[in-house]
């Protein structure tokens, strides 16, 4: 996220008037980052009506007249350079990852922002005016600091794709804050369409920041599964062999949207399977088979083990035919249920422990959703076209869940006369309803969306419009739902017709078992399990040397000798590999926090021996974390070595420990209390004075906490903030955690932006 900074390239030579050459090296460094940028401005006509100059710094500047006679600089006339300056110097990149400029203008502040953010901010340009964007490239180089990663160009208000594709790769930077930077010439040019830039902006910082979120809580029930899946990925085969054999061939990807009831009754005609690759998400398939509708594949990838009953009564005979591809990282409860033909795509986590190259197991893009599977499954095969049918991701006609669908049965349980499946259809909108997002559907008409399935479309139109570049083709058959970018709209029934005569596919047959590699899979887990113990035990000892470090960190020769001390320990455990990775790899929250804590010491101005000081206390935390993640990886080895020997079940759940059939016989559930938590924020209905003393030196939170500790009937404590340190402090707590009573207390961090807008859904 931040290192040594890069010394930011001073504008080249600069002319009134337009070179062709200039243009060439401008191009060729800005198609390095924002090639469709450079394709644009190639393909564009310069400005004939603006009025150049060249300013007493050698940098150019001009004017342009709007339809009144109206005369606006761009630029200062004088010193340009020293004006870009003032108006980086005025950012504060503290607390901004992402920039975003509005307007290109002549590009000096552009230069400027790059050069004041130390490499540490991606420096995003806004400029709707292509034919503005060549004039200037026509006249200023600015080929040294376009070739800079971290900035890129947008020119189209409403492509939600190339707005992602942009911030893709810097989900980090986004998730530290978004700041906007207006530059003042550009205002009033760019209000017809700043508004939709910014809307489009927000919906993709939206999803950025949601899966970022994910993927720190669920990086450990993700590694949980992939260790319980061991017995089952060393067994299954791969998707390598499926590899191109469908090429040309089109595909149906069948989602569980509320359109389902439009057109299933196409699916039942049995020539469609015979011309068509169906790739249904899990929740899709009993439906499917009770229709006599059997797909070629069903995908999986759900953490929750609630999607076992999406395999109940099931067969081996029932889904003959039917292949399960499910990644490693959903639950065990999916693996273990399935009765019939099971593939795993390549897995990282188990790759790496395994220390396979799995070659013939074929890797896979990986997917937010079901869906997003299915269709990275349709193009492995070489499908094309794809066609989506139920994929709404909207709430069409106030519905959530297709009729009939597979979570329809889970809530069965809760019917009754004061409760019917509308009802419950109308909890989950409604639960959300603070973050429902207006859309549009694909007729035009106003629908509504939120932010989960907002995310979900966001994956879906980055890739469209990658595919889109090699000439695939994506139609969109729902008949239903939100409108798509980058797809062609389509009844399904007019696109069964123009297949209906094509020639029969010809899919691989089902392969065999890998059983020869389950024996060697599990010694490899006990070997790499005595070595994540040794990576806690030395992440122990270096933290206790860091921390000495940090104590007496003026004295240096004390500090050098504690420095050969952590060392020594550094080349230890790089030797313990693959456990060191996958202890990194589980370590996600610390990642992320070292990554912060890195950008803070980098945009400082520090003294050498505060600056050695702030980068001992950051290591001291990372190591720390990183201990933790290695005694919580062993726990989940232990767990799962008992399970691959047949001596305890598979962990599918959070809390195994409480059986669910036994609290529900007690008649009792398990509760933990929420505290929307934040020292300093009066607005969240938290007192100012929540980290001040109150009674006998202890804080208005810790008081809470203690009187909440002292019940019987509450499983733990959950203390939502976007500050963990300082409410942490305010209750007394190490930031990791820890226990009142009998109670754990955890602390679970949100953005601040996210926080205000969900604490007062959870209270």
């Amino acid at each position: 996220m931040a290192g040594t900074p890069r010394a930011v390239a001073p504008s080249g030579p600069a002319s009134i008037e337009a070179s062709g050459s200039v243009l060439d090296r401008n191009l060729a460094a800005l198609g390095v980052v924002s090639q469709r940028a450079a394709r644009a401005i190639a393909q564009a006509q310069s400005r004939t009506d603006l009025e150049w100059t060249l300013a007493d710094d050698g940098l150019i500047s001009c004017a342009m007249t709007d339809g009144w006679g109206r005369k606006t600089s761009l630029a200062s006339r004088k010193r340009p350079g020293e004006e870009a300056k003032r108006l980086a110097e005025a950012v504060d990149f503290d607390k901004a990852g992402v920039i975003v400029v509005k307007g290109f203008g002549c590009g000096h502040h552009v230069r400027a922002l790059l050069e004041r953010g130390r490499s540490a901010s991606l420096i995003v340009v806004y400029e709707p005016d292509v034919a503005l964007l060549r004039s200037v490239l026509e006249r200023q180089d600015h080929s040294g600091w376009l070739i800079d990663p971290l900035v890129a160009f947008i020119t189209d208000p409403d492509d939600a794709a190339w707005i992602s594709e942009t911030l893709t790769g810097s989900e980090g930077l986004v998730s530290l804050g978004l700041r906007f930077v207006e530059h003042p010439p550009s205002s009033k040019r760019l209000a017809e369409t700043s508004d939709r830039f910014e809307a489009r902006l927000a919906g993709v910082v939206r999803a950025i920041r949601t899966n970022v979120i994910t993927t720190l809580v669920q990086s450990d029930v993700t590694m949980r599964n992939q260790i319980m899946n061991l017995d089952k990925y060393a067994e299954a085969p791969g998707i390598d062999d499926l590899k191109g054999t469908c090429a040309g061939k089109p595909a149906i990807v069948v989602s569980a949207g509320p359109s389902l009831k439009r057109n299933l009754h196409l699916l039942e005609q049995p020539w469609v399977r015979e011309k068509f690759v169906i790739v249904a998400v899990q929740t899709m398939l009993k439906p499917l088979l009770a229709r006599g509708i059997k797909p070629h594949f069903v995908t999986a990838l759900d953490y929750h083990e609630i999607s076992r009953r999406f395999y109940e009564g099931l067969t081996k005979e029932s889904v003959e035919g039917v292949t399960l591809v499910a990644e490693a990282k959903g639950n065990p409860a999916i693996l273990d249920a399935w009765p019939g033909v099971l593939r795993c795509p390549k897995d990282s986590c188990l790759s790496t422990l395994l220390e396979q190259t799995d070659a013939n197991r074929g890797p896979i893009k990986p997917g937010a959703t079901v869906a997003h599977l299915a269709y990275y499954l349709a193009r492995h095969l070489g499908c094309d076209p794809v066609v989506f049918i139920w994929q709404d991701l909207a709430f069409t006609d106030g519905q959530y869940y297709a009729s009939g669908a597979a979570i329809h049965g889970v809530w069965a349980c809760e019917l009754g006369p004061f409760c019917s499946v509308e009802t419950l259809e109308w909890q989950r909108i409604a639960r959300m309803r603070s973050r429902l997002i207006p859309a549009r559907d694909h007729l035009g008409r106003g629908v509504y969306t939120d932010e989960q399935m907002h995310t979900y479309l966001t994956q879906f139109e980055r890739d469209f419009a990658a595919d889109a570049n090699f000439g695939l083709t994506v139609i969109d058959a729902t008949e239903g739902g939100i409108e798509k970018q980058g797809v062609r709209v389509m009844p399904l029934d007019e696109i069964l017709a123009q297949y209906k005569q094509s020639e029969s596919l010809e899919l691989p047959g089902a392969p065999w078992p890998r059983s020869s590699e389950l024996r060697e899979a599990k010694q490899k887990l006990r070997r790499v399990r005595a070595d994540v113990w040794k990576v806690a035990e030395l992440c122990r000892k270096t933290h206790a040397a860091m921390t000495e470090m940090a104590e007496h960190h003026t004295d240096q020769a004390r500090v050098n000798k504690l420095i050969k001390e952590v060392y020594a320990h550094r080349d230890e455990v790089s030797k313990l590999e693959p456990a060191y990775t996958l202890v990194q790899n589980l370590n996600q929250t610390g990642t992320l926090k070292r990554a912060k804590a890195d950008r803070k010491i980098h945009l400082a101005d520090h003294s050498p021996l505060d600056q050695q000081k702030a980068q001992i206390e950051r290591d001291a935390e990372n190591v720390r974390w990183l201990g933790d993640a290695a005694d919580l990886l062993g726990e989940m080895m232990d767990a799962a070595i008992r399970a691959h020997d047949g001596k305890a079940p598979k962990i599918t759940r959070e809390d195994p420990a409480i059986d669910p059939e036994t609290e529900a016989q007690r008649g009792k559930q398990r509760v933990w209390a929420v505290i929307p938590a934040d020292p300093w924020k009066s607005d969240l209905g938290v007192p100012r004075d929540l980290a001040e003393p109150v009674l006998e030196g202890l804080s208005a939170l810790r008081l809470t906490l203690e009187r909440l500790g002292r019940t019987k009937e509450l499983g733990g404590i959950a203390i939502l903030t976007h500050n963990v340190g300082d409410t942490a402090a305010a209750a007394g707590l190490d930031p990791s955690g820890g226990r009142i009573g009998k109670l754990a207390v955890r602390f679970i961090e949100a953005d601040a932006e996210t926080y205000r807008a969900r604490a007062a859904g959870i209270r």
